[in-house]
C-alpha cells in the first residue's frame, strides 16, 4: 500500500519541482495540522462508512487480457496559472502490444514536449520531443506496462479506510460499480493533500479537499478523482485534481503509431 502512495506522492513532487503549483518551499502551517487532528477526534465514524474490498488489479486484467488506463493532473497555481500532465496507457496482454503516452501543458500550451513507447513483435520504440523536432530510439525487450499503469491507482493506499463511505452503484464505462465518498472523519488524504502543496511558496491551509472511488464487481477501482482547494499565507487560491480511469477492459486494442516508420527508419 505504500508503494501506490509513494508513486503519487513522486510525481507530485516532480510536478511541484517543475513550478506547476508555483514552487518554492513554503509549509503547511502547524494551525491547519492541529485543526485536523481535531476535527478528526471530534467528527466520530461516519455509520455509512464502509471501504471497498479491494483486489489484485495485475492479476484481473492480466486475465482480462487487454486494458486502457488513463492518469491526469491539473493545478492551478497562485498567480493562476494552469499546468496539465497526462499519462495514457493502451495495452493488449495477449498481442503483446503496448502504448504509452506522456504530455505535459501551461495554461494550454504544449510544455517540454511528450513522450511515447510503444512496444511490438519484442522490441520497444520511443518518441520524444515536439511534433516538429522528433527524436526517436529503440531496444529489443518489451516493456510491461501493467504495474506501472495501475500503481496511479491510489485506491489500494486509502481504500480499505474507514472513512471511505459506500454511496451506492452506479454505471461507469459500461459497467455497474459501487461508489465510495471520502467522509468528513477522515483525517489522512487531507494530510497528503497538505503535503502535495508543500512546494508552493506560502500555502498555509487547504480549504476543501474530496476523494472519489469507483469499485467494479470484481474489487478493481475503475475510477478515481483526488482533489483540493488551498489558500497562500497572501489569500491566493491554489487548486489540484487527480484523475485515473481504467476504461475498456478486455477490449482494447494497440495500433501502431503513425510515427512508428519514422522510429525504425532513425534506428535501423
Amino acid at each position: 500500500m505504500q508503494s501506490n502512495r509513494a508513486i503519487t506522492l513522486v510525481l507530485v513532487v516532480a510536478m511541484l519541482t517543475a513550478g506547476c503549483l508555483g514552487g518554492g518551499g513554503g509549509a503547511v502551517s502547524d494551525a491547519m495540522a492541529d485543526a485536523d487532528a481535531d476535527a478528526a477526534g471530534d467528527s466520530g465514524a461516519d455509520p455509512d462508512a464502509n471501504g471497498p474490498d479491494l483486489t489484485d488489479p495485475e492479476t484481473v486484467l492480466r486475465d482480462a487480457g487487454s486494458f486502457t488506463v488513463s492518469w491526469r493532473y491539473t493545478g492551478v497555481d497562485e498567480q493562476g496559472v494552469r499546468t496539465e500532465v497526462r499519462h495514457d496507457y493502451y495495452a493488449d496482454l495477449r498481442a503483446e502490444r503496448s502504448l504509452s503516452v506522456t504530455s505535459s501543458s501551461r495554461d494550454g500550451q504544449p510544455d517540454g514536449g511528450s513522450s511515447e513507447q510503444f512496444v511490438a513483435d519484442g522490441t520497444t520504440y520511443i518518441r520524444t520531443g515536439s511534433a516538429d523536432a522528433a527524436t526517436y530510439g529503440s531496444y529489443p525487450g518489451a516493456t510491461d506496462v501493467v504495474g506501472t499503469a495501475v500503481g496511479l491507482s491510489q485506491a489500494r493506499a486509502y481504500g480499505t479506510n474507514d472513512d471511505m463511505a459506500n454511496r451506492g452503484t452506479e454505471t461507469f464505462d459500461g459497467v455497474t460499480v459501487t461508489r465510495y465518498e471520502l467522509t468528513e472523519a477522515s483525517s489522512q488524504l487531507i494530510q497528503a493533500g497538505s503535503a502535495a502543496t508543500s512546494g508552493s511558496a506560502g500555502v498555509a491551509e487547504i480549504t476543501d479537499f474530496h476523494y472519489v472511488v469507483l469499485v467494479d464487481a470484481d474489487g478493481v477501482s475503475r475510477y478515481e478523482s483526488w482533489s483540493f482547494t488551498g489558500r497562500t499565507q497572501d489569500g491566493e487560491q491554489v487548486s489540484g485534481e487527480w484523475e485515473y480511469a481504467l476504461t475498456r477492459v478486455g477490449s482494447t486494442t494497440v495500433d501502431d503509431p503513425e510515427w512508428l516508420a519514422e522510429a525504425r527508419a532513425a534506428t535501423a
